[in-house]
């Protein structure tokens, strides 16, 4: 095995390092800190579709973890120390209510979410050329959607 062949298998025990504490951590800086790499190299690594891959299973299972700690700050409480004259007490336990309506709303949006409704009046006349081609292919299937909608029968 050349000289390449073990570069590769660094790199690849790297990405691995990487990618385990991404999984942990969620913030690429740390994740590059931990595995002692640059965090360059992550973005370097980013051409590469299996590396890609590899990086969004990581950054689901960092969600996971982040999502396990909103949970317990907010149904499980976390335990605050006490102070009198100086002196810890004792310890009363405090609960996130905001981080339980956070969550609430992500695991239950259509019973919890904002329900702000927009009213756009488009009886306005349009005059003159409209260009389509102006349109990216994101905007034009944004209004395509919105025209679709526009125009279904009410309920």
């Amino acid at each position: 095995m050349g000289e390449e062949g073990r570069l590769s298998k660094t790199i690849q025990i790297k990405r691995e390092a990487f990618l385990a504490a991404y999984a942990e951590v969620g913030t690429i800086t740390h994740a590059a800190e931990l595995a002692g790499v640059t965090r360059n190299s992550h973005y370097d690594w980013m051409n590469d579709p299996e590396y890609v891959q590899r990086f969004r299973e990581a950054e689901k299972q960092a969600c996971e973890v982040l999502e396990k700690e909103i949970r317990r700050r907010a149904v499980e409480g976390v335990d605050e120390p006490v102070f009198h004259k100086g002196e810890q007490c004792g310890t009363v336990r405090k609960y996130s209510d905001t981080l339980l309506i956070f969550a609430a709303k992500g695991a239950m949006p259509e019973k919890y979410r904002e329900n702000a409704k927009l009213e756009i009046d488009l009886k306005a006349n349009i005059t003159g050329q409209v260009d389509l081609a102006k349109l990216s292919a994101d905007e034009l299937a944004t209004l395509e959607t919105m025209l679709t909608k526009a125009t279904e029968p009410g309920e």
